[in-house]
Protein backbone atom coordinates (compact mmCIF):
# COMPACT_ATOMS: atom_id res chain seq x y z
CA UNK A 1 0.00 0.00 0.00
CA UNK A 2 2.77 2.65 1.11
CA UNK A 3 4.41 1.43 -2.47
CA UNK A 4 1.43 1.91 -4.09
CA UNK A 5 1.21 5.77 -2.84
CA UNK A 6 4.87 6.60 -3.40
CA UNK A 7 4.35 6.29 -7.05
CA UNK A 8 1.00 8.38 -7.32
CA UNK A 9 3.33 10.74 -5.61
CA UNK A 10 6.03 10.71 -8.64
CA UNK A 11 3.77 10.26 -11.46
CA UNK A 12 1.73 13.29 -9.49
CA UNK A 13 5.23 15.10 -9.79
CA UNK A 14 5.50 14.33 -13.76
CA UNK A 15 2.49 15.22 -14.31
CA UNK A 16 2.44 18.29 -12.69
CA UNK A 17 6.00 19.07 -14.27
CA UNK A 18 4.33 18.63 -17.57
CA UNK A 19 1.38 21.19 -17.04
CA UNK A 20 3.71 23.44 -15.95
CA UNK A 21 5.62 23.39 -19.25
CA UNK A 22 2.41 23.53 -20.89
CA UNK A 23 0.97 26.16 -19.45
CA UNK A 24 3.95 28.50 -19.93
CA UNK A 25 3.70 28.49 -23.74
CA UNK A 26 1.42 31.51 -23.97
CA UNK A 27 4.23 33.55 -21.34
CA UNK A 28 6.70 32.12 -24.31
CA UNK A 29 4.72 32.83 -27.73
CA UNK A 30 3.78 36.98 -25.74
CA UNK A 31 7.31 37.04 -24.85
CA UNK A 32 9.21 36.16 -27.89
CA UNK A 33 6.76 36.99 -30.70
CA UNK A 34 4.47 39.86 -28.95
CA UNK A 35 7.61 41.55 -27.66
CA UNK A 36 5.76 41.77 -24.12
CA UNK A 37 6.42 40.44 -20.83
CA UNK A 38 3.24 39.79 -19.27
CA UNK A 39 3.99 37.94 -16.01
CA UNK A 40 0.09 37.79 -15.05
CA UNK A 41 0.64 34.83 -17.66
CA UNK A 42 2.93 33.28 -14.99
CA UNK A 43 -0.10 32.34 -13.61
CA UNK A 44 -0.69 29.57 -15.77
CA UNK A 45 1.82 27.53 -14.77
CA UNK A 46 0.42 26.85 -11.52
CA UNK A 47 -2.97 26.37 -12.49
CA UNK A 48 -1.40 24.04 -15.46
CA UNK A 49 0.80 22.41 -12.77
CA UNK A 50 -1.91 21.54 -11.14
CA UNK A 51 -3.92 19.90 -13.48
CA UNK A 52 -1.36 18.28 -14.55
CA UNK A 53 -1.10 16.52 -11.21
CA UNK A 54 -5.15 16.24 -11.07
CA UNK A 55 -5.08 13.96 -14.42
CA UNK A 56 -2.43 11.50 -12.79
CA UNK A 57 -5.19 10.62 -10.06
CA UNK A 58 -2.11 10.82 -7.60
CA UNK A 59 -2.98 11.36 -3.94
CA UNK A 60 -4.12 14.97 -2.99
CA UNK A 61 -2.86 16.03 0.45
CA UNK A 62 -1.05 18.54 2.14
CA UNK A 63 2.22 17.66 0.02
CA UNK A 64 0.49 18.78 -2.98
CA UNK A 65 1.31 22.74 -2.30
CA UNK A 66 5.01 22.07 -2.61
CA UNK A 67 4.85 20.08 -5.01
CA UNK A 68 3.19 22.83 -7.22
CA UNK A 69 5.70 25.17 -5.70
CA UNK A 70 8.71 23.07 -7.06
CA UNK A 71 7.76 22.19 -10.11
CA UNK A 72 6.38 25.86 -11.04
CA UNK A 73 9.67 27.49 -9.91
CA UNK A 74 11.58 24.84 -12.26
CA UNK A 75 9.06 25.46 -15.20
CA UNK A 76 9.63 29.37 -14.69
CA UNK A 77 13.14 28.96 -14.35
CA UNK A 78 14.14 27.23 -17.05
CA UNK A 79 11.23 28.64 -19.22
CA UNK A 80 12.97 32.32 -18.63
CA UNK A 81 16.71 31.20 -18.53
CA UNK A 82 16.66 28.68 -21.47
CA UNK A 83 13.52 28.05 -23.11
CA UNK A 84 13.24 32.36 -23.85
CA UNK A 85 16.95 32.76 -24.96
CA UNK A 86 16.64 29.91 -27.24
CA UNK A 87 13.48 31.15 -29.03
CA UNK A 88 14.82 34.75 -29.14
CA UNK A 89 17.74 33.15 -30.89
CA UNK A 90 16.01 31.21 -33.20
CA UNK A 91 13.70 34.07 -34.14
CA UNK A 92 16.46 36.46 -35.01
CA UNK A 93 17.93 33.32 -37.11
CA UNK A 94 20.84 32.75 -35.03
CA UNK A 95 22.75 29.13 -34.46
CA UNK A 96 21.60 27.33 -30.91
CA UNK A 97 24.71 25.88 -29.23
CA UNK A 98 25.65 26.11 -25.55
CA UNK A 99 28.30 28.68 -26.58
CA UNK A 100 26.06 31.22 -28.37
CA UNK A 101 24.14 31.05 -24.89
CA UNK A 102 26.48 31.91 -23.08
CA UNK A 103 27.42 34.52 -25.37
CA UNK A 104 23.81 35.74 -24.85
CA UNK A 105 24.07 36.35 -21.30
CA UNK A 106 27.40 38.19 -21.72
CA UNK A 107 25.13 41.28 -22.65
CA UNK A 108 24.25 43.37 -19.85
CA UNK A 109 21.45 44.98 -20.58
CA UNK A 110 19.75 41.42 -21.86
CA UNK A 111 20.64 39.73 -18.33
CA UNK A 112 19.79 42.40 -16.46
CA UNK A 113 16.02 42.34 -18.59
CA UNK A 114 16.19 38.67 -17.58
CA UNK A 115 16.62 39.01 -14.25
CA UNK A 116 14.10 41.80 -14.19
CA UNK A 117 11.41 39.41 -15.56
CA UNK A 118 12.49 36.51 -13.87
CA UNK A 119 11.75 38.43 -10.23
CA UNK A 120 8.36 39.81 -11.17
CA UNK A 121 7.09 36.33 -12.75
CA UNK A 122 8.18 34.31 -9.54
CA UNK A 123 6.54 37.36 -7.27
CA UNK A 124 3.13 36.10 -8.73
CA UNK A 125 3.64 32.58 -8.51
CA UNK A 126 4.51 32.64 -5.37
CA UNK A 127 1.16 35.04 -4.54
CA UNK A 128 -1.23 32.80 -6.38
CA UNK A 129 0.45 29.73 -4.65
CA UNK A 130 -0.08 31.52 -1.55
CA UNK A 131 -3.70 31.66 -1.86
CA UNK A 132 -3.36 27.81 -3.41
CA UNK A 133 -2.09 26.77 -0.27
CA UNK A 134 -4.46 28.47 2.21
CA UNK A 135 -7.76 27.15 -0.04
CA UNK A 136 -6.16 22.96 0.08
CA UNK A 137 -5.78 23.53 3.13
CA UNK A 138 -8.65 24.38 4.38
CA UNK A 139 -10.59 21.91 2.31
CA UNK A 140 -8.51 19.33 3.64
CA UNK A 141 -9.18 19.97 6.82
CA UNK A 142 -13.15 20.41 6.18
CA UNK A 143 -12.73 16.59 4.96
CA UNK A 144 -13.48 17.36 1.19
CA UNK A 145 -12.88 14.60 -1.21
CA UNK A 146 -9.80 14.94 -3.40
CA UNK A 147 -12.08 14.86 -6.09
CA UNK A 148 -14.50 17.98 -5.12
CA UNK A 149 -11.24 19.83 -4.06
CA UNK A 150 -11.38 23.27 -6.30
CA UNK A 151 -8.78 25.08 -6.35
CA UNK A 152 -10.29 28.60 -5.78
CA UNK A 153 -13.91 27.29 -3.70
CA UNK A 154 -16.39 29.76 -4.47
CA UNK A 155 -19.47 27.91 -2.38
CA UNK A 156 -18.43 28.63 1.53
CA UNK A 157 -20.75 25.95 2.59
CA UNK A 158 -19.67 22.26 3.54
CA UNK A 159 -21.39 19.13 5.02
CA UNK A 160 -21.70 20.85 8.46
CA UNK A 161 -22.49 24.61 7.41
CA UNK A 162 -24.72 25.04 5.06
CA UNK A 163 -25.16 28.22 2.66
CA UNK A 164 -28.32 28.38 4.10
CA UNK A 165 -26.96 28.05 7.68
CA UNK A 166 -24.05 30.81 6.94
CA UNK A 167 -27.22 32.91 5.81
CA UNK A 168 -28.71 32.68 9.05
CA UNK A 169 -25.61 33.91 10.83
CA UNK A 170 -25.34 36.80 8.77
CA UNK A 171 -29.09 37.97 9.64
CA UNK A 172 -27.77 37.49 13.17
CA UNK A 173 -25.23 39.73 12.63
CA UNK A 174 -27.65 42.01 10.42
CA UNK A 175 -29.71 42.14 14.04
CA UNK A 176 -26.95 43.27 15.50
CA UNK A 177 -25.92 45.64 13.23
CA UNK A 178 -22.46 43.77 13.18
CA UNK A 179 -22.04 43.82 9.47
CA UNK A 180 -18.96 46.11 8.96
CA UNK A 181 -15.73 46.78 10.97
CA UNK A 182 -16.99 49.74 12.75
CA UNK A 183 -20.18 48.61 14.28
CA UNK A 184 -18.25 44.99 15.79
CA UNK A 185 -20.10 43.13 19.02
CA UNK A 186 -18.79 41.15 21.41
CA UNK A 187 -18.61 36.93 20.38
CA UNK A 188 -20.70 36.60 23.85
CA UNK A 189 -23.85 38.81 22.00
CA UNK A 190 -23.27 37.16 18.59
CA UNK A 191 -23.12 33.27 20.74
CA UNK A 192 -25.98 33.81 22.30
CA UNK A 193 -27.82 34.27 19.08
CA UNK A 194 -25.81 31.78 17.79
CA UNK A 195 -26.72 28.90 20.37
CA UNK A 196 -30.67 30.05 20.27
CA UNK A 197 -30.36 29.25 16.28
CA UNK A 198 -28.52 26.28 15.82
CA UNK A 199 -27.80 24.45 19.63
CA UNK A 200 -24.86 25.28 21.18
CA UNK A 201 -22.65 22.66 19.70
CA UNK A 202 -23.18 23.98 16.40
CA UNK A 203 -23.49 27.07 17.02
CA UNK A 204 -19.85 27.28 18.51
CA UNK A 205 -18.53 24.81 15.29
CA UNK A 206 -20.58 27.34 13.12
CA UNK A 207 -18.61 30.21 14.60
CA UNK A 208 -15.16 28.25 14.42
CA UNK A 209 -15.73 27.33 10.64
CA UNK A 210 -16.67 31.13 9.69
CA UNK A 211 -14.19 32.43 11.69
CA UNK A 212 -11.64 29.93 10.20
CA UNK A 213 -12.62 31.21 6.43
CA UNK A 214 -12.23 34.56 7.43
CA UNK A 215 -15.74 35.51 6.84
CA UNK A 216 -16.49 36.76 10.34
CA UNK A 217 -13.62 39.08 11.03
CA UNK A 218 -12.34 40.20 14.50
CA UNK A 219 -12.04 43.92 15.34
CA UNK A 220 -10.25 45.21 18.32
CA UNK A 221 -11.52 41.81 20.37
CA UNK A 222 -15.15 42.35 18.70
CA UNK A 223 -16.82 40.48 15.77
CA UNK A 224 -18.25 41.50 12.81
CA UNK A 225 -19.25 39.27 9.37
CA UNK A 226 -17.55 40.54 6.49
CA UNK A 227 -20.19 40.05 3.64
CA UNK A 228 -17.55 40.46 0.80
CA UNK A 229 -15.33 37.12 2.01
CA UNK A 230 -18.96 35.61 1.96
CA UNK A 231 -19.54 36.39 -1.93
CA UNK A 232 -15.78 36.33 -3.18
CA UNK A 233 -13.39 33.55 -2.48
CA UNK A 234 -10.64 35.98 -3.93
CA UNK A 235 -11.63 38.13 -1.43
CA UNK A 236 -11.20 35.45 1.33
CA UNK A 237 -8.29 34.28 0.43
CA UNK A 238 -6.82 37.68 -0.49
CA UNK A 239 -5.51 37.26 -3.88
CA UNK A 240 -7.18 40.23 -4.64
CA UNK A 241 -6.61 42.63 -2.12
CA UNK A 242 -4.93 45.75 -3.82
CA UNK A 243 -2.65 46.16 -0.92
CA UNK A 244 -0.93 42.76 -1.78
CA UNK A 245 -0.97 43.98 -5.05
CA UNK A 246 0.89 47.27 -4.47
CA UNK A 247 3.76 45.48 -2.81
CA UNK A 248 4.23 42.48 -4.84
CA UNK A 249 4.29 45.37 -7.53
CA UNK A 250 6.79 47.91 -5.57
CA UNK A 251 9.04 44.94 -4.38
CA UNK A 252 9.23 43.53 -7.87
CA UNK A 253 10.12 46.85 -9.14
CA UNK A 254 12.39 47.52 -6.60
CA UNK A 255 14.38 44.32 -6.96
CA UNK A 256 14.78 44.26 -10.98
CA UNK A 257 15.50 48.00 -10.83
CA UNK A 258 18.52 46.98 -8.54
CA UNK A 259 19.72 43.99 -10.27
CA UNK A 260 19.86 46.05 -13.88
CA UNK A 261 21.36 49.19 -12.24
CA UNK A 262 24.23 47.00 -10.46
CA UNK A 263 24.75 45.39 -13.99
CA UNK A 264 24.93 48.37 -15.43
CA UNK A 265 27.19 50.07 -13.13
CA UNK A 266 29.57 47.02 -13.37
CA UNK A 267 30.02 47.80 -16.97
CA UNK A 268 30.95 51.51 -16.00
CA UNK A 269 27.56 53.40 -17.88
CA UNK A 270 25.74 55.73 -16.42
CA UNK A 271 22.26 54.87 -14.92
CA UNK A 272 20.52 55.91 -17.87
CA UNK A 273 21.51 54.52 -21.52
CA UNK A 274 19.69 58.01 -22.83
CA UNK A 275 22.06 60.97 -22.92
CA UNK A 276 19.98 62.99 -21.01
CA UNK A 277 22.01 66.14 -22.83
CA UNK A 278 19.73 64.58 -26.20
CA UNK A 279 16.79 63.54 -24.38
CA UNK A 280 14.06 66.14 -25.12
CA UNK A 281 13.15 65.73 -21.21
CA UNK A 282 10.31 67.91 -19.05
CA UNK A 283 10.06 68.58 -16.01
CA UNK A 284 6.19 67.90 -15.26
CA UNK A 285 3.83 65.54 -16.37
CA UNK A 286 0.15 67.04 -17.67
CA UNK A 287 -2.79 65.36 -15.33
CA UNK A 288 -5.13 66.43 -17.59
CA UNK A 289 -7.56 67.36 -14.54
CA UNK A 290 -7.74 70.37 -12.63
CA UNK A 291 -5.07 71.92 -14.46
CA UNK A 292 -3.06 69.70 -12.18
CA UNK A 293 0.83 68.67 -12.94
CA UNK A 294 3.41 66.42 -11.35
CA UNK A 295 6.31 68.38 -11.39
CA UNK A 296 9.99 66.72 -10.68
CA UNK A 297 11.94 67.76 -7.68
CA UNK A 298 15.40 69.24 -8.05
CA UNK A 299 17.28 65.91 -7.49
CA UNK A 300 14.12 63.52 -10.02
CA UNK A 301 13.88 62.93 -13.12
CA UNK A 302 10.23 62.39 -15.05
CA UNK A 303 11.02 59.08 -17.36
CA UNK A 304 10.16 59.45 -20.90
CA UNK A 305 8.21 55.83 -21.81
CA UNK A 306 11.22 54.17 -23.58
CA UNK A 307 13.34 54.94 -20.22
CA UNK A 308 10.58 53.47 -18.57
CA UNK A 309 9.86 50.42 -20.22
CA UNK A 310 13.86 50.14 -20.11
CA UNK A 311 14.23 49.49 -16.15
CA UNK A 312 10.28 48.34 -15.58
CA UNK A 313 9.36 46.57 -18.29
CA UNK A 314 6.11 47.00 -20.91
CA UNK A 315 3.65 46.32 -18.23
CA UNK A 316 4.48 48.83 -15.72
CA UNK A 317 5.47 51.85 -17.97
CA UNK A 318 1.44 51.08 -19.42
CA UNK A 319 0.23 50.83 -16.09
CA UNK A 320 1.05 54.04 -14.32
CA UNK A 321 0.60 57.24 -16.49
CA UNK A 322 4.25 58.74 -14.57
CA UNK A 323 7.22 57.07 -13.36
CA UNK A 324 9.64 59.94 -11.65
CA UNK A 325 13.04 58.38 -9.65
CA UNK A 326 15.88 60.18 -7.72
CA UNK A 327 18.93 59.88 -9.36
CA UNK A 328 20.23 57.00 -7.53
CA UNK A 329 16.56 54.97 -7.75
CA UNK A 330 16.17 55.70 -4.17
CA UNK A 331 13.30 57.61 -4.25
CA UNK A 332 10.36 56.59 -6.87
CA UNK A 333 6.96 57.91 -7.57
CA UNK A 334 4.54 56.12 -9.72
CA UNK A 335 1.03 58.07 -10.70
CA UNK A 336 -1.76 57.23 -11.77
CA UNK A 337 -4.88 58.89 -13.43
CA UNK A 338 -8.33 56.26 -13.12
CA UNK A 339 -12.04 57.09 -13.82
CA UNK A 340 -14.69 57.10 -11.14
CA UNK A 341 -16.80 54.36 -12.79
CA UNK A 342 -17.61 51.22 -12.49
CA UNK A 343 -17.10 49.80 -8.64
CA UNK A 344 -14.92 52.95 -8.22
CA UNK A 345 -17.74 54.88 -8.54
CA UNK A 346 -18.82 53.97 -4.76
CA UNK A 347 -16.03 55.45 -3.66
CA UNK A 348 -14.64 58.65 -2.35
CA UNK A 349 -11.02 59.45 -2.10
CA UNK A 350 -10.53 58.64 1.45
CA UNK A 351 -12.55 55.34 1.39
CA UNK A 352 -10.43 54.58 -2.07
CA UNK A 353 -7.67 54.57 0.03
CA UNK A 354 -8.90 53.04 2.89
CA UNK A 355 -10.06 49.88 0.35
CA UNK A 356 -6.27 49.43 -0.71
CA UNK A 357 -4.54 49.85 2.02
CA UNK A 358 -6.63 47.85 4.21
CA UNK A 359 -4.88 48.05 7.20
CA UNK A 360 -6.61 49.40 10.98
CA UNK A 361 -3.36 50.44 12.26
CA UNK A 362 -2.20 53.01 9.36
CA UNK A 363 -2.99 56.82 10.37
CA UNK A 364 -5.06 58.44 7.13
CA UNK A 365 -3.70 61.71 7.05
CA UNK A 366 -4.79 64.54 4.63
CA UNK A 367 -3.60 67.77 2.88
CA UNK A 368 -4.85 70.38 0.95
CA UNK A 369 -2.61 71.13 -2.69
CA UNK A 370 -3.31 73.32 -5.04
CA UNK A 371 -7.50 73.79 -3.49
CA UNK A 372 -7.81 70.12 -3.57
CA UNK A 373 -7.76 67.47 -0.71
CA UNK A 374 -5.69 64.66 -0.89
CA UNK A 375 -5.66 61.65 1.33
CA UNK A 376 -2.60 59.60 2.26
CA UNK A 377 -0.65 56.72 4.42
CA UNK A 378 2.79 55.89 5.46
CA UNK A 379 4.29 52.07 5.91
CA UNK A 380 7.65 51.08 6.32
CA UNK A 381 9.41 47.98 5.08
CA UNK A 382 12.74 46.66 5.12
CA UNK A 383 14.38 45.63 2.02
CA UNK A 384 15.97 42.12 1.01
CA UNK A 385 19.36 43.83 2.15
CA UNK A 386 17.93 45.48 5.31
CA UNK A 387 17.02 49.03 4.40
CA UNK A 388 14.55 50.53 5.38
CA UNK A 389 11.88 52.42 3.39
CA UNK A 390 8.61 54.17 3.22
CA UNK A 391 6.08 53.61 1.14
CA UNK A 392 3.62 56.59 1.27
CA UNK A 393 -0.41 55.47 -0.79
CA UNK A 394 -2.19 59.00 -2.20
CA UNK A 395 -5.50 59.02 -3.33
CA UNK A 396 -7.15 62.72 -4.49
CA UNK A 397 -10.29 63.00 -6.15
CA UNK A 398 -10.45 65.44 -9.31
CA UNK A 399 -12.91 66.29 -11.65
CA UNK A 400 -14.26 62.98 -10.79
CA UNK A 401 -11.19 60.80 -11.55
CA UNK A 402 -9.16 59.18 -9.15
CA UNK A 403 -5.30 60.69 -8.65
CA UNK A 404 -3.61 57.93 -6.86
CA UNK A 405 0.43 58.03 -6.33
CA UNK A 406 2.38 55.61 -4.60
CA UNK A 407 5.84 57.19 -3.18
CA UNK A 408 8.81 54.88 -2.47
CA UNK A 409 11.44 56.40 -0.40
CA UNK A 410 14.33 55.79 2.24
CA UNK A 411 13.14 55.78 5.93
CA UNK A 412 14.03 59.39 6.96
CA UNK A 413 13.83 61.31 4.31
CA UNK A 414 11.45 64.41 4.55
CA UNK A 415 8.48 63.98 2.00
CA UNK A 416 6.44 66.77 1.03
CA UNK A 417 3.42 66.10 -1.42
CA UNK A 418 3.12 69.31 -1.93
CA UNK A 419 6.50 69.33 -3.51
CA UNK A 420 5.00 67.05 -6.61
CA UNK A 421 1.93 68.16 -7.73
CA UNK A 422 1.61 72.34 -8.76
CA UNK A 423 -0.70 73.63 -11.32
Amino acid sequence: MEEKVKNNYVLGVLGALIGAFVGSIPWILMYVYGNMMYSLLAILIVLCSYYGYKITKAKIDRKLPVILSITSFVAITVTMFLIIPVCLMMKEGLTVSLESIQALYQYDEFFGAIIGDYVIALLFCVLVISGIIVNLNKQLKEGVDAKDIKLMSQDLGNQVVSNEDIEKVKGIFDRNNALDKHSAVSKDTIMQDLEKEFGEEKAKKVFDYLKAQQVIKKKSGNYYFSEKAQKSSLYRYGLSGIKIFIIVMVIAVIIAGAIILANLNSSNNDHLPIDNNQTQRSDVYELGVGNLKFQSPENMIILTKEEAEYYFGEDIANLYNCLMVSDDFETMLMGLIQEKVDELANYDAKGYLESVIDNDSVEIKEQSIEGNTFYYAEESYKSTNGSEYNTMACVGEVDNKFICILLDYPKGNSINLADFISK
